[in-house]
């Protein structure tokens, strides 16, 4: 008797099993990507035969890329682009959408975003609306990136305070290459000079480390001495010192702004985030955050001190943003705004 239980035990286990194994893969009919509203983004996935539970799905989003894994589901005509729709209002945001099978019933979608968006993605699962010929969908809402309110930071009055911009690299030093052969030490340079000119107008005093493609010590000296020597520029009552970088990294997928201060340095710290905010806010790349790190020139500066990488070099998109005279210029305005906050808005005294 006992045998007998157990054989068909294990008969409807099996069954079960053969069940699961067979269960119809959903196949995907749609997907489009809208404006919710201003502060959010909707990517709605449709799909019909089979049905998906939250199990079947699985989302990462980082560094402007989301990804969404879809267990036990086929791309169907999605996989072609005629598949997929980014509204009008949603192409600010939202670059592209590609769609794959991955492997056997299981599908990849990677959704490509132009601007910032927060890290977090909320994920709900719609049944199939027929009065509104609706399939099933899976509806993945991500929120657009809060950046501070505008504010009369942009025009404040410096007063004459003595900030020092040094443009990275120069001369025999070229820094980074981009794909097209766009230089680091072109693009710092380019930028430095355009913050200048808003420094000056907003009422600062500001030190070039240099103002033309040099080398600030000689060519063929030792970097110590090259980085001091821009270090050297800053006179006595110098309030700040904002050093001027491309990033670069082997992969050209590396994307994003960054920004550094020495350790336990308390006003570079705080004068990193303000730029890294602001050139987040105009610039609109990937944030990669705020950092610290033992640089020469901010560790030897006898004032406040940041280094900022403003986009990677490497990156072919925004190789071309770099190269752009109308990039470069929301980027000195991101550092001026960034300036101007730094004193006006408390704290300074910390």
């Amino acid at each position: 008797m006992l045998r007998k239980i157990l054989t068909c035990f294990s008969l409807m286990l099996v069954l079960a099993l053969a069940g699961t194994a067979s269960a119809k893969p959903a196949e995907l009919t749609g997907i489009t990507a809208f404006d919710l509203n201003n502060e959010t983004v909707r990517i709605e996935i449709s799909y019909s035969g089979g049905k998906l539970d939250s199990s079947n799905v699985s989302t990462e989003l980082r560094e402007g890329l989301l990804r969404v894994e879809l267990d036990n589901a086929l791309p169907g005509r999605v996989s072609r682009v005629s598949g997929t729709q980014i509204q009008s209002d949603a192409r600010n945001c939202v670059e592209k959408i590609l769609v794959n099978k991955t492997q056997k019933r299981h599908t990849g979608i990677q959704v490509y975003f132009k601007e910032a968006v927060a890290d977090n993605v909320t994920v709900l699962l719609e049944p199939a609306n027929r009065s509104d010929k609706k399939d099933a969908r899976i509806v993945l809402d991500v929120k657009k990136y809060s950046a501070p309110k505008e504010d009369t930071y942009s025009s404040y009055d410096g007063n004459g305070r003595i900030v020092v911009l040094d443009p990275g690299h120069g001369g025999s030093d070229w820094g980074a290459i981009g794909p097209t052969g766009v230089s680091e030490k072109s693009v710092s340079l380019a930028v430095s000079l355009k913050a200048e000119r808003l420094l000056t107008d907003a009422g600062y005093q500001v030190v070039m480390t240099r103002t033309t493609d040099i080398d600030v010590a000689a060519p063929g000296v030792p970097d110590a001495a090259e980085l001091q020597a821009r270090v050297d520029k800053a006179p006595p009552n110098a309030e700040l010192f904002i050093s001027v970088h491309c990033n670069a990294f082997s992969n050209s997928n590396a994307n994003g702004v960054e920004t550094y201060h020495a350790p336990n340095a308390v006003k570079g710290s705080r004068l990193a985030r303000l730029l890294n905010e602001e050139l987040f806010r105009l610039g609109g790349l990937n944030n990669r955050g705020v950092k610290a790190a033992r640089f020469y020139v901010m560790t030897h500066s006898q004032c406040p001190a940041s280094l900022i990488e403003l986009g990677f070099i490497t990156n072919p998109r925004e190789e071309k943003l770099l190269a752009s005279s109308d990039y470069q210029q929301k980027l000195a305005q991101a550092i001026t705004n960034a300036v101007n906050r730094y004193f006006n808005q408390g704290g300074y005294e910390s």
